[in-house]
């Protein structure tokens, strides 16, 4: 059954329930008190004509004989007096009815009566109701027997009068609490179909559906909730889409890589296997052999830079920034006298300590001043600068190149994304730089940003925090 379904019939259900043994429960009450009034009513009669009964029958001359006369006349004048309209029956000693002035004989002669005192109950006799009361009157003249009935039919019409008011009003009141439980169960349950229609929206694949909160209880913070897990799935959606896409570059971009040193180390080697050539030719195609073989070396070489660069646990050492650019100027100066279109390499440093292994930092820097290297034209510059700032230190490559595309600059630091794969290739580079330089960023805690403007140039800044050790 669904949720609004037992909403509306479990409300409905209490309402009404409850309605009717409250409802019973103030009726029956009055109902009662009355039926005990009237009963002590008559009991009260009771004593009254019993005293003025056995004080009138003590109260005759002596020697009276027509005492079930004088009884009868007695009762009768009493109970006139009284102005009691109640039906009597009188019995004498025999317990043989000598008056009748009732329609109804309750038969309370043949009870046993408890310590005199009669007896006084409530009964019922051809659909109509009645309070007897059955006492025994003693006298000088002798013994005599008394039954008083009244009819109290007009306490059970009003009971019955009552319990029709009332089943009007349960009809009504069942009419109106089906109305509330219908509006409140389809606004209490609006949230949670809107949640159901959102979660079947996210399962049909539109990540970006949420539900609105309103209010501030339970369904409330379990809509918030959604939303949150919502926002998390489809962020982790994203990244996942976003790392099968990356994995299916790389798988294609590495394929690549591997393929065009292959294709040219098979071709030359088959032709000196397969044709005679001469000793000239020999050495040109042992000569490409070699270059491509070289190639793919550099390429095996930095893939293991890059599979085992953050598995590495580094000990974060002091490291002076000359030194650090010293060898970086080092191990750059064969690269720039070996490009024929004058590169050179300006360092501008200031002193300071950075925090970190020394090796890493050395190929991080390499890599980078090589990858602005290979982006400068002819007179190009690169440019190692190095400040202290409230931030931390900041070591900047710039260089005044050909610069990146603004829709390159996220993906250049995936494993072999090239922005100019022919230049790139020319230079003996196959992508891997800058996704290893990011590797070893994040292993020195450290901040890494890119500025380029095409045609202009581009600006890399690695910062590095004040004081980690």
């Amino acid at each position: 059954m669904r949720l609004f379904w037992k909403l509306f019939i479990t409300m409905l259900c209490f309402v009404t329930a409850a309605f009717m043994v409250f409802g019973n429960i103030i009726i029956s009450i009055p109902f009662e008190s009355s039926l005990e009034r009237e009963k002590n009513r008559s009991i009260e009669e009771m004593h009254i004509l019993l005293y003025a009964l056995s004080a009138s029958l003590d109260g005759l001359p002596e020697g009276y004989r027509a005492s079930d006369t004088a009884v009868i006349e007695i009762t009768k004048s009493i109970s006139k007096s009284l102005e009691n309209s109640n039906g009597i029956i009188i019995y004498n000693k025999d317990k043989e009815i000598i008056y009748n002035g009732s329609d109804y004989e309750s038969g309370l002669i043949n009870a046993k009566q408890k310590n005199g005192h009669g007896i006084c109950s409530i009964t019922e006799y051809n659909g109509s109701h009645y309070t007897v009361c059955f006492f025994k009157v003693k006298s000088k003249i002798g013994n005599f027997y008394v039954e008083i009935d009244k009819e109290i039919d007009f306490i059970f019409e009003d009971r019955e009068n009552l319990y029709k008011n009332y089943r009007i009003a349960l009809i009504a009141l069942f009419v109106f609490s089906a109305f509330l439980s219908f509006v409140f169960s389809i606004s209490f349950t609006s949230p949670v179909r809107k949640l159901s229609a959102a979660a079947r929206d996210f399962a049909s694949g539109n990540y970006k559906k949420r539900v609105k909160p309103k209010g501030n209880d339970e369904v409330t913070a379990l809509v918030n909730d959604f939303n949150s897990m919502a926002g998390q799935l489809e962020d982790n959606i994203h990244k996942l889409k976003e790392d099968a896409r990356r994995q299916e570059e790389f798988t294609e971009a590495f394929s690549h890589e591997l393929k065009t040193p292959l294709t040219s180390i098979i071709g030359y080697a088959d032709m000196l296997r397969s044709m005679k050539l001469s000793e000239e030719d020999v050495l040109t195609s042992a000569g490409y052999i070699f270059k491509e073989g070289k190639r793919l070396e550099r390429l095996a070489y930095k893939m293991m830079e890059l599979s085992f660069a953050d598995r590495q646990n580094i000990e974060m050492l002091p490291v002076s920034v000359e030194l650090l650019a010293e060898k970086i100027a080092k191990s750059a100066k064969y690269l720039l006298e070996a490009k024929t279109e004058n590169t050179r390499l300006e360092i501008n440093i200031e002193q300071g300590i950075i925090y970190g292994d020394i090796d890493l930092l050395e190929s991080l820097f390499a890599n980078l001043v090589d990858n602005a290297r290979k982006a400068c034209r002819e007179n190009g510059t690169i440019i190692l600068e190095g400040r202290n700032t409230d931030k931390g230190y900041e070591l900047w490559v710039k260089d005044n190149g050909c610069g990146i595309p603004d829709n390159e600059i996220k993906k250049i630091t995936e494993a072999f994304y090239m922005v100019d794969k022919s230049r790139a290739r020319k230079e003996g580079g196959a992508g891997i730089g800058l996704a290893l330089c990011v590797k070893i960023v994040h292993l020195h805690n450290a901040e890494f940003k890119i500025i380029s403007q095409e045609g202009v140039g581009t600006q890399v800044l690695t910062r590095f925090k004040i004081n980690i050790i």
